[in-house]
């Protein structure tokens, strides 16, 4: 591995060499701790960002202009993890070595810049992306599943900040203004930690390239880990309708384990067997033996410290697929589950981690995590870990699992 992390004036530059892949990435990321209402911003602020800028200002001007970069795929996001929300702007195209183009670099490093620092933040623009990003709260609504989840975040983090979905809330976003949107703006390209993470089989040179086109920001330390948490007395049971021909159940367990703490990856191993993959407890017993369920899984949220086991049922084996559920959580504290199926989940989670290296956009996750976290980058992080943990290991770190939330959506038998 040739990774160099390079300290500039204002920003963080990640170069990492590799041959292993055809094309290179560029990733420019703007980071922040999450409040109460820049979540709406940003995600509407990267969408003005992405559709248009002066010198390209349509949609066909900026797909002519990648066409010209060799098919270059280009865009905006805004995430969150954990604490912190961030905007990539990335791009990513074919290596300048395998078409004999000594301007390729040059071009699309002036390209990503263009679009990142003279975006066309008028009305047009803003009416157009806000009307888009209310037709996905709209959708939002109507995917049951997805919007089950956010309701159990509501109600279970209702004092926190695990409660703001990454893309904003409505009632702010369709209160933004034109003004609003460029006092941000200026905000954060002033305000904001800046990483740059450079990905392929590329030269010291984009050092330079870099200087000249992103040296911005702030050196702002942040952490993603959200360590507020609750004493769980008696659990919450919640129930709402819907109309939909399914219903929705979540149980949402508190952990009191985060990411690098010392039984994080103990937990991610439990949580594996518990419902991670298609071997696991849930899948088997609840989906495959009983038939109470058209989908299961559990997902550890290790930034949160929140297990979330979600499940797709008819209403009438709510009783059944809630006690059927609870039965399997008490057999992983129990450690009522065979070594077979430790061992299998072992695996898959390894497998996981070193699928991960054959990925440019998993690797640019790691190396910014990594910077966040303030570690040293490590590709197969965990490996060895996990290869070593016991079944005493994963029963412990369940028993710290207290269950903080029923939450059930009930749907209608019909949608009309």
């Amino acid at each position: 591995m040739d990774y160099k992390k390079i300290e500039l004036n204002k920003a963080t530059l990640h170069i990492f060499k590799t041959k292993k892949f055809k094309k290179m990435t560029i990733d420019v990321i703007m980071s922040d701790m999450v409040n109460e209402t820049n979540l709406s911003y940003r995600m509407l602020l990267s969408r003005m960002m992405e559709s248009k800028s002066s010198k390209y200002d349509t949609k066909q001007k900026i797909n002519r202009k990648l066409d010209m970069l060799y098919g270059a795929n280009f865009g905006f996001s805004s995430l969150k993890l954990g604490n912190v929300c961030y905007i990539d702007a990335s791009i990513d195209g074919v290596n300048p070595k395998y078409v004999g183009d000594d301007t390729l670099l040059d071009e699309m490093f002036k390209f990503l810049s263009e679009m990142l620092f003279n975006p066309i933040l008028d009305k047009k623009n803003l009416d157009e992306e806000k009307r888009l990003l209310l037709d996905d709260y709209k959708e939002e609504y109507e995917n049951k599943s997805l919007y089950a989840v956010i309701r159990s975040n509501e109600i279970a983090f209702k004092d926190e900040l695990a409660r703001l979905k990454f893309n904003g809330d409505e009632k702010i976003v369709k209160s933004l203004t034109c003004k609003d949107l460029e006092e941000y703006y200026k905000y954060m390209i002033e305000n904001n930690k800046v990483d740059i993470i450079v990905m392929g089989d590329v030269s010291d040179d984009v050092i330079d390239e870099v200087k000249k086109y992103f040296d911005f920001g702030k050196k702002n330390k942040l952490n993603p880990i959200d360590y507020v948490d609750k004493e769980i007395i008696n659990s919450e049971y919640v129930k709402e309708e819907a109309k939909s021909m399914q219903s929705q159940l979540i149980l949402k367990y508190r952990t009191f384990t985060r990411m690098n703490d010392k039984d994080d990856l103990a937990l991610v191993l439990a949580n594996t067997i518990f419902g991670g993959f298609s071997s696991s407890l849930l899948f088997s017993v609840v989906r495959e033996k009983e038939s109470l369920c058209y989908s299961i899984s559990s997902n550890y949220g290790r930034y949160k410290g929140i297990v979330n086991v979600c499940l797709g049922i008819n209403k009438e084996n709510y009783d059944k697929a809630l006690k059927v559920t609870m039965e399997q959580f008490d057999r992983m504290v129990s450690g009522n589950f065979s070594d077979e199926l430790l061992e299998m989940a072992k695996l898959s989670l390894i497998s996981s981690i070193k699928k991960g290296t054959d990925s440019l956009s998993s690797i640019a996750k790691k190396i910014y995590l990594s910077e966040l976290l303030n570690e040293n980058l490590d590709l197969y992080d965990g490996i060895e870990e996990i290869k070593n943990l016991t079944k005493e290991d994963v029963i412990n770190v369940m028993k710290k699992l207290k269950l903080d939330l029923v939450y059930f959506l009930e749907g209608s038998d019909n949608d009309e």
